[in-house]
């Protein structure tokens, strides 16, 4: 009896908690790729105190949120450098090599949803399909007095997918805050072992993830000349720190540092910052009700 009493309180918490106008419940979200980004991060469960940033990168993607049954949302987004463009990657996640032609190696992750939960905190957990895309480009290093740098041959790209969880923290409070706004902000992350995912450290690791700017806007010089260097860009950079190795303190037995175990690394985090824009009309139908 008790637990059919904890169960129906937990039911109308939740309830209430994703409560929302009729015409909102359905709400599809865009990605806003240009103040989207996904961190990426690697660790070692041995020494979970020193945490090294391994990049950031863009997210672009579509979420539909369905307030009046959370487990009834999707997500599909799709993780990816920020020197590419959103073409780059194709409809299915995956990446166009043709559009990578001048990267020697890169990856993309692309997540699509299969099952939503809502836990016993109020979050969100999103399970689904996690592909990961990594390409990498044979060279070939001929020294001569005509040397001008390695030629790169045709891209090899190889794919994976496992299952992955994305929690998915304090949605119904985001969607409450939202109210009618055209934004939303989320936050979510994702631990992946490497033993359940082989290959996934390497790629994350053994790739480019450029500068992330916010609010990226790019002109062309009104002059080009001898001085042209490309097209310039500014914006606002994305910050990513790594959290600092636990303080060692040195006694008459100290050896030194385990770096042997601290280079075992054998987690990959990837944490989300996600803004989602809907259009005008949505908003006002929300403001209207």
């Amino acid at each position: 009896m008790k637990s059919k009493v904890s169960q129906f309180a937990l039911a109308a918490v939740l309830a209430a908690g994703f409560a929302a106008p009729a015409l909102a419940q359905n709400t599809n979200w865009k990605l806003n790729s240009d103040r989207s980004a996904g961190r990426l991060y690697v660790s070692s469960t041995a020494d979970p105190n020193t945490i090294l940033n391994a990049g950031i990168a863009r997210v672009k993607g579509s979420v539909r949120l369905n307030a009046g049954s959370p487990t009834d949302s999707w997500f599909d987004f799709t993780i990816y450098p920020a020197d590419q463009g959103p073409a780059s990657i194709n409809e299915d996640g995956s990446l166009d090599a043709a559009e990578f032609s001048n990267a020697p190696r890169s990856t993309v992750i692309n997540f699509r949803s299969k099952e939503v939960k809502v836990t016993g905190d109020g979050d969100l957990a999103v399970t689904g399909d996690l592909t990961l895309s990594h390409l990498e480009r044979p060279f070939l290093i001929t020294y001569s007095e005509a040397y001008g740098g390695p030629v790169y041959g045709e891209p090899e790209v190889r794919s994976a997918t496992r299952e992955v969880t994305f929690v998915f923290q304090n949605v119904a409070a985001a969607e409450a805050k939202a109210g009618s706004s055209r934004k939303l902000k989320l936050a979510a992350s994702a631990d992946i072992k490497t033993e359940d995912f082989p290959g996934f450290f390497e790629a994350v690791t053994n790739a480019n993830w450029p500068v992330v700017l916010e609010n990226k806007v790019c002109q062309e010089p009104a002059i080009i000349g001898e001085e042209y260097h490309g097209t310039g860009c500014t914006g606002t950079p994305v910050v990513i720190s790594s959290r600092p190795p636990a303080s060692v303190t040195v006694v008459e037995d100290y050896t030194g540092q385990d770096f042997a175990k601290r280079r075992v690394r054998d987690d990959v985090k990837i944490a989300l910052t996600l803004e989602l824009n809907r259009n005008a009309a949505a908003a006002a139908e929300v403001a209207g009700n």
